[in-house]
């Protein structure tokens, strides 16, 4: 018998449809009906079809250098109070400045959800009245960046894509040092603390610098479920007990230098230290300590408002970039549910050199 190769004509003539349906059916591309798809995929695979991985190549590389053209839009979830935040604050545009440039480079149309405080305890019919608002105009992507209700994290978003940017808690009551784990389902696209602390405790050692402190927020260590904490505790298990400094967490930085940071360097006295909140800069100069002469200092989070520092740039628009290709990759497969093996990005960050540290003698 002579074998003949199956081709998407065929499949379409099968199927009673056009042959650019059979094409997105078999990429599982959304805008296709789900009943669709699956006959789609059943006479595909019952006539023996098999795609060619270099034809795949070559469309794949003739799209990429064409213009793109709107194929649908992906939603961004805005729960703040300040609706600007996105755009203004330094620690965040870069997130959503990055996810806006990515779906634009692979012609999907990024819309702001902005979502008011909740009034309601049932966040279940919450969220599934905005997953069907939102199907209803087509739009089947979400992320999730970084919420303050972090209920929406641990609920279904039955019929959508999610993906998810940085990692987060549950706080039991207000105390944000006792914190309820619940496992993540969804996709997730974060900054890697734990190599970000390690890159940065190597280079300070490196210059010399012995005694290295960790002066952090308790809420923000909390929020990334303890790597930046982790990381510190296996740098500090690496040196002689006689240079070890345990860390210090703090719940504020706004009210002024708290006596517990003052006790901490009179007992510890670190030579370098490394903190989140560039206000320790302050302090350590209203002890009569200069920067770097004699202390040094790092900030794990470089943006424009910390200039002049040395430490770790966290490439924020490359995370906000990886959770539209996360998503893409989702609505690729038609996962319009929590998937069963949710994938995690960490992207690295770059060490920045600056001016508050200095080689050591």
């Amino acid at each position: 018998m002579k074998l003949q190769k199956i081709s998407l004509d065929y499949i379409a003539k099968l199927a009673g449809v056009h042959k650019a349906t059979v094409s997105r059916a078999l990429r599982n591309h959304p805008t296709i009906p789900r009943h669709t798809r699956e006959r789609i995929h059943e006479i595909a695979k019952r006539e023996g079809y098999r795609p060619n991985p270099l034809v795949s190549l070559y469309q794949s590389h003739t799209r990429s250098n064409r213009p793109p053209s709107m194929q649908a839009t992906l939603a961004w979830v805005n729960d703040y109070p300040n609706q600007e935040c996105w755009r203004q604050f330094p620690w965040l545009k870069g997130y959503f400045s990055g996810a806006r440039n990515r779906c634009e480079h692979r012609g999907y149309h990024l819309e702001e959800l902005l979502l008011p405080s909740s009034n309601t305890a049932d966040h279940a019919l919450e969220v599934n009245k905005l997953a069907n608002s939102i199907r209803s105009r087509g739009v089947f992507g979400v992320i999730l960046p970084l919420l303050l209700h972090h209920q929406y994290l641990i609920e279904q978003w039955e019929g959508c894509a999610v993906a998810l940017i940085g990692s987060s808690h549950f706080q039991n009551g207000h105390d944000s040092s006792h914190t309820q784990f619940h496992p993540q389902g969804f996709s997730c696209a974060d900054r890697d603390l734990f190599y970000n602390l390690r890159l940065c405790f190597s280079k300070i050692r490196k210059l010399g610098y012995q005694r290295i402190g960790l002066v952090y927020s308790r809420y923000l260590d909390t929020e990334a479920q303890g790597r930046v904490y982790g990381a510190y505790l296996f740098e500090q298990s690496h040196l002689p007990p006689e240079n070890r400094v345990p860390s210090i967490f703090l719940d504020r930085f706004k009210e002024g230098r708290p006596a517990e940071f003052d006790q901490w360097m009179e007992t510890y006295h670190p030579d370098a230290i490394i903190c989140i909140n560039p206000v320790v800069r302050e302090w350590v100069a209203s002890m009569g300590l200069r920067v770097p002469d004699d202390i040094g200092l790092a900030n794990l989070n470089l943006v424009e408002d910390v200039p002049g520092w040395d430490g770790i740039f966290e490439q924020h628009e490359q995370i906000g970039a990886a959770s539209v290709d996360l998503l893409i990759g989702q609505l690729s497969r038609s996962e319009l549910q929590i998937p069963r093996e949710p994938r995690k990005i960490f992207i690295p960050g770059i060490w920045v050199d600056g001016n508050t540290l200095r080689p050591m003698r």
